[in-house]
């Protein structure tokens, strides 16, 4: 068996995943980035697994990387990644080696979506479906063995992103009310648990599908910050506020802004799928759950 390589592995869900597969077989892990500095942070995090830098904005930086690589997961930053260039070269540079037999691309983006029906400042963003509708359009029509794991739902660590800043000092989740919509959330360890799971199992029972991660309840502005009040035991409430969002993202804000704009009317049709629970043979983690697991940062 070839190796497997992780492209975004300083990342949050790659880095995650990465270190599922650390734990169980790191012989088989190359793990990827596009800097230095971050090379020597991969480095110290899996010592017994294979780290390189690979800038995939050069298509032959991606044959090197992928000398000897079976399977590879693809979790790309938003906002910073260029589809039109990136997915290309990843698909090239597959056909170049031979030995890729399992593409892994983790997706966020309501089923069916397709690039001609998405708008183009949505897809300007170059976050979440706006940004993965690129990527799918080249990776279907490439012809190579692909498995997506598609999220069309909110990460929970988006919760640290968005919403501690004003929940933790203020009791207040303040987010811009031309941004809300009823939201799916799922967790990053559940995502991290199902790429794990979708890479070392046998390539044939994941080839050609889409596995769908979604929850079975939505939620409000309103309704997380009444999730909160129940998790904390304290009152939070909701707030029409862009500030916070606007510190977080610093001269990303207007960016984000558009995105959540785009975004928030997008997932309405999308229905609940069992994938995470039958994959990992286990109830799927809860937003309750989650915000009880990481109550420090939200206290």
């Amino acid at each position: 068996m070839g190796k497997t390589l992780i492209f975004g592995a300083t990342g949050n869900l790659g880095g995650l995943t990465a270190a599922l597969l650390h734990e169980s077989a790191p012989e088989t892990l190359r793990v990827s980035t596009s800097r230095e500095a971050g090379f020597a942070k991969l480095a110290r995090r899996f010592p017994d697994a294979e780290s390189v830098v690979c800038d995939w904005n050069d298509e032959e930086s991606v044959v090197a990387a992928l000398d000897g690589v079976s399977r590879l997961l693809v979790v790309p930053p938003d906002m910073v990644t260029d589809e039109n260039v990136v997915t290309p070269n990843i698909v090239n540079a597959a056909r170049k080696v031979g030995t890729v037999e399992q593409i892994v691309r983790l997706i966020g983006m309501p089923p069916g979506l397709t690039l001609d029906q998405t708008p183009q400042e949505y897809v300007d963003t170059r976050c979440g479906a706006g940004l993965h509708v690129v990527a799918k359009h080249h990776l279907d029509a490439s012809g190579l063995p692909i498995t997506y794991v598609n999220v069309p739902a909110w990460i929970m660590f988006n919760l640290g992103l968005f919403v501690a800043a004003d929940v933790k000092p203020r009791r207040r989740v303040s987010m811009p009310a031309t941004t809300d919509a009823a939201r799916m959330w799922v967790s990053e360890g559940d995502i991290a648990e199902v790429l794990a799971r979708v890479l070392v199992d046998p390539v044939s029972e994941h080839e050609g599908k889409e596995h769908l991660l979604t929850s079975p309840d939505r939620y409000t502005y309103a309704e997380l910050a009444a999730t909160f009040s129940q998790v904390l035991g304290e009152p939070v409430r909701y707030v029409d506020d862009e500030q916070v969002l606007r510190a977080s993202m610093g001269s990303a804000s207007g960016t984000m802004a558009t995105y959540l704009r785009c975004e928030s009317g997008s997932y309405d049709h999308v229905q609940h799928d069992p994938a995470i629970t039958e994959l990992l043979g286990r109830p799927q983690e809860t937003l309750q759950e989650y915000i009880a697991a990481h109550q420090d940062a939200f206290r």
